[in-house]
């Protein structure tokens, strides 16, 4: 009904932007409502965009095979690879049994966040909170079994309090870098697209200490409002001693090339060498994310349940990794591309700006952060980046400032929505423990987003002196 509206309304629009706008009203509806599945959606943005005549069929299914969703696809393999063999307990592991961390609750909750910030850095926040959840459970001699009801009293509000903050902490270690969650992806394809170089080493310049910053605000606030109990020890990650097994190295291997494809070429780009434009042109981030991949596919290990050695990754495997995020996020660009070029953005944006009395690129970033941070408790991140990038780079010429940190105010807010189970994957485990009572995530969640909208615009404008992205 929403898109037949805006269809018919007599809007000020040329014909192109009319018919987008009909279509994106109708993707947004679906998208927050999850009347269809979210990665359904969008995929019938490019049919319907082709079928109303806003763009023709190669432009509206080109950005499905975007350079940089063969990036997603190459850390997602080795982000399968590393959970099946073990490797990312072991690197969770490593974190919590650090000297000084034992038998301190404060000290292992800290670990058990900077694990779930680290693992959440290349693998998605939903399994690293997956893999360490039931081993926080563990630590503090809890039941996995959700309770009958929920259990009340300080010792069951150390247990929720340490919950939420490891599922917290995996969520803000997605904003560390660029592979980390899809925000991050949409938001520098976006940027690179008004004209602006913003690769995998320019994002980790501001994503990684920007989650670090957070994660120790997320940690003073939860330290006051659900002070540490109960946990005594690292638990069972701190068990497995030996050499790492045949499937590891190599897993560690393809994580080790991938890394060092990503940063090279960017970290010479930037120092000025002479090679590192050509090389950073030759390596591309989803060829290297590729690339990265053949020794998972080429090299064989003994099989994790006990048969025959097999790839260390086999297909049957490698086809289980999220296709449904990439497709949303092929869609989420399409979209996005055509709402820029049809002016559709520019008229949304012009009228945002009219509305709200923006004058400047910090209320325009202050604006974004604040709105992406709130709408994506009831849309998925990807979906919200999809839709409020273009957006916020249409307001930044509209106004005529810089687009990076409204854009990058997006990209990050996207990843720091605390409130509600159903924001992201990270609160719906959390949550699904049976010991977090809604309420205290509500409120603790309400009082984060707020933290977190104020510290993404203070360190944005601290990064943006720095870099000089306002100049």
């Amino acid at each position: 009904m929403s898109a037949l509206s805006v269809w018919f309304l007599p809007l000020d629009l040329p014909t192109r932007a009319h018919h987008l706008a009909a279509i994106f009203a109708a993707v947004i509806v679906l998208w927050v409502s999850e009347a269809l599945p979210i990665a359904v959606t969008a995929l019938l943005i490019a049919p319907l965009m082709i079928i109303t005549g806003v763009t023709d069929a190669k432009s509206a299914f080109a950005p499905y095979a975007d350079p940089l969703l063969f990036l997603f696809v190459g850390g997602f393999f080795i982000a399968r690879a590393m959970t099946r063999h073990g490797l990312d307990r072991r690197i969770a592991g490593a974190l919590v049994s650090l000297p000084g961390v034992a038998g301190v609750p404060s000290r292992v909750r800290a670990a058990f966040m900077l694990a779930g910030l680290a693992l959440s850095m290349w693998i998605s926040n939903t399994a690293s909170t997956a893999i360490l959840l039931p081993i926080l459970l563990g630590t503090m001699g809890v039941s996995l079994d959700p309770p009958k009801s929920a259990p009340t009293g300080p010792e069951a509000r150390a247990v929720s309090g340490n919950l939420m903050a490891v599922a917290y902490g995996a969520s803000l270690g997605g904003l560390g870098t660029l592979v980390g969650s899809p925000p991050n992806l949409i938001a520098a394809r976006f940027i690179r697209e008004a004209g602006v170089d913003f690769g995998f080493v320019e994002w980790l310049g501001v994503g990684l200490p920007t989650s670090l910053v957070l994660l120790l605000l997320l940690y003073l606030v939860m330290a006051r409002s659900h002070p540490a109990s109960g946990l005594t020890q690292a638990g069972e990650l701190t068990r497995d001693r030996s050499k790492l097994t045949r499937g590891e190295q190599v897993t560690a291997l393809s994580f080790a090339l991938a890394v060092t494809g990503w940063m090279v070429p960017g970290i010479a780009k930037a120092a000025g060498a002479s090679w590192g434009a050509p090389l950073a042109h030759a390596l591309p981030g989803g060829a290297v994310a590729l690339l990265a991949t053949i020794p998972l596919f080429a090299f064989r290990a003994p099989s994790t349940s006990g048969g025959e050695p097999e790839r260390v990754l086999p297909w049957r495997d490698a086809a289980r990794i999220d296709w449904g995020i990439i497709m949303l996020f092929g869609g989420g660009i399409s979209l996005g591309t055509q709402m820029l070029d049809t002016g559709l953005a520019e008229r949304i944006a012009h009228a945002i700006v009219s509305v709200t009395g923006v004058e400047g690129v910090w209320s325009l970033t202050a604006l974004m952060t604040v709105f992406t941070i709130f709408f994506t408790e009831v849309c998925s991140n990807t979906a919200s980046a999809n839709m409020l990038v273009p957006l916020a780079l249409a307001a930044a010429s509209d106004l005529d400032v810089s687009p990076l940190p409204p854009a990058l105010g997006v990209g990050l807010a996207a990843s720091c929505a605390f409130m509600l189970p159903i924001a992201t994957g990270p609160n719906a485990i959390a949550y699904g423990t049976g010991r977090i009572p809604l309420r205290s995530m509500l409120r603790t969640g309400l009082l984060l987003n707020l933290i977190s909208a104020a510290a993404i615009l203070l360190m944005l404008r601290l990064l943006s002196g720095i870099y000089g992205w306002t100049s």
